[in-house]
């Protein structure tokens, strides 16, 4: 986990899940404003990772897959 990130279940108030095995954080967000800057979000939090934004029932999904995986 980054140092810069306490919870891994929301950046910046907008849920998220973190898979650490592939390098990947997925977010929902729902503002097109926000989604531009997703990368430099997701870079500031976790360097060297990739953002996707996702809606919430497959943000669902993903959690699901994590927890099962851990």
């Amino acid at each position: 986990m980054s140092k810069n990130k306490v919870n891994e279940t929301e950046i910046w108030g907008m849920p998220c899940a973190v898979d650490h095995k592939n390098k990947r954080v997925y977010l929902k967000c729902e503002s097109a404003i926000t989604a531009m800057g997703i990368g430099a979000l997701v870079e500031k939090y976790y360097p060297g990772y990739k953002g996707h934004l996702v809606s919430l029932n497959r943000l669902s999904e993903i959690r699901d897959s994590l927890e099962t995986v851990q």
